[in-house]
């Protein structure tokens, strides 16, 4: 750029020698360079003011940015110590009120703990108090419990004397349950099932003599918890009701075990019935049977039967034998149905007569025999036993 300036410098020099010598017309070789002359000025002019433009624009863009850049450099980095100082200022001050925080919290423990042990020691004092008056209180209650407990011993003493006289006089009262026991076996022999007369009614007596054990257990279980609340006031009071509460759980527990199962007696009276109408196939046989006993004893030939039939002899020892076999018959009947009855009857006879054994888990010698729905003896069975009735006579006489 210096150079161009100088170079316009000298045109401008060579322009006023020109004019101070005034030479003589120009030639066309010199017009020509004055136009190229001038042109060059202009190019260089333009050239000057784009160099300016560029020299504006690349201070704008590139020198300001990067001074500014470098201001803003050196803000913050003062800034960035600034901000070290302050922090470094607030680290001191945070470790200053932690240490006091952790002073506080030293001193409130203490404190709670200070209060902690007045508090228990309070607490200590009230129940040495509660101790010295509960203890009082107990003193008494041993003192009025040992008075309370010698007059019991004597009431027991002579409520136990009296259950001695009573045992050894016969007067103990039976419980409820052996009582209904006693009546029913009782009734058993006083009242006759199976007989002849009455066959249309023996499934209705069978069923009178109903008595499941569970309902013994539950009558000397009311008698037991009667019995405990008379005595309410009575020294064995507790006893009295400790029983019976035993005897109740222990009821809940063997129930099932106390439940007979209920006999057909609708069968057992048909099967009666059936065996009445059977008789006097069997009692014809007996009367024969008779009669060929006699025949063989006496040695009586065909001849001596056919005339011996004709007479009033043979009726009148016919009767008889009728009326015999008609007795052993009815006798074996009936011995049969009750012996059967007695047998199908036994597991739930044992049950009622060890009812309070099973109730309060007392050991039992015997096994008990399993319950069962037993079946009455058939036609056929009547018949074999009236048949072999002789047979069995001979044996009891030897």
């Amino acid at each position: 750029m210096a150079a161009r300036n100088r170079y316009v410098r000298f045109l401008a020099k060579q322009g006023s020698s020109a004019k101070v010598t005034r030479p003589g017309k120009p030639t066309g070789s010199s017009s020509k360079r004055k136009i190229s002359l001038s042109y060059t000025g202009i190019v260089a002019n333009i050239s000057q003011v784009l160099m300016l433009v560029v020299v504006v624009y690349g201070y704008i863009y590139t020198v300001r940015p990067v001074f500014q850049k470098e201001l803003v450099s050196e803000d913050l980095a003062r800034l960035q110590i600034e901000q070290r100082k302050i922090q470094q200022q607030m680290d001191k001050q945070t470790e200053t009120l932690a240490a006091g925080e952790a002073r506080n919290k030293e001193l409130a423990e203490q404190r709670s703990a200070i209060e902690a042990q007045v508090a228990t020691l309070n607490q200590k004092v009230v129940d040495a108090e509660k101790l010295a008056l509960d203890a009082t209180r107990r003193a008494g209650q041993a003192t009025a419990e040992a008075k309370t407990a010698e007059s019991a011993l004597s009431a027991l003493q002579t409520q136990h004397y009296g259950l001695k006289l009573e045992s050894l006089l016969g007067d103990v009262a039976l419980p409820s349950g052996v009582v209904q026991f006693l009546s029913r076996s009782r009734s058993i022999y006083t009242l006759k099932v199976f007989e002849e007369a009455e066959a249309n009614s023996i499934a209705q007596k069978l069923k009178s003599l109903e008595l499941q054990p569970v309902d013994l257990a539950k009558t000397t279980l009311s008698q037991l918890k009667a019995e405990a609340t008379t005595q309410a006031r009575a020294p064995s009071a507790a006893v009295d009701a400790l029983l019976a509460r035993n005897y109740q759980e222990g009821l809940a527990k063997h129930a099932d075990e106390l439940i007979c199962p209920t006999q057909a007696y609708a069968d057992w009276q048909l099967a009666f019935q059936s065996a009445m109408q059977a008789s006097e196939g069997n009692i014809q046989s007996c009367v024969r049977e008779y009669w060929a006993d006699r025949t063989t004893q006496e040695d009586w030939t065909p001849s001596d039967v056919r005339s011996l039939q004709k007479s009033d002899f043979w009726n009148e020892q016919e009767r008889f034998y009728r009326v015999d076999c008609e007795v052993s018959y009815s006798y074996i009947l009936n011995t049969a149905f009750r012996h059967a009855w007695e047998k199908a009857d036994e597991p739930c006879d044992e049950r009622r007569m060890l009812v309070n054994d099973i109730v309060m888990d007392a050991p039992i010698e015997l096994k008990l025999k399993p319950m069962t729905v037993a079946a009455p003896p058939t036609t056929q069975d009547i018949t074999q036993l009236f048949q072999n009735r002789n047979r069995k006579q001979a044996e009891v006489e030897l």
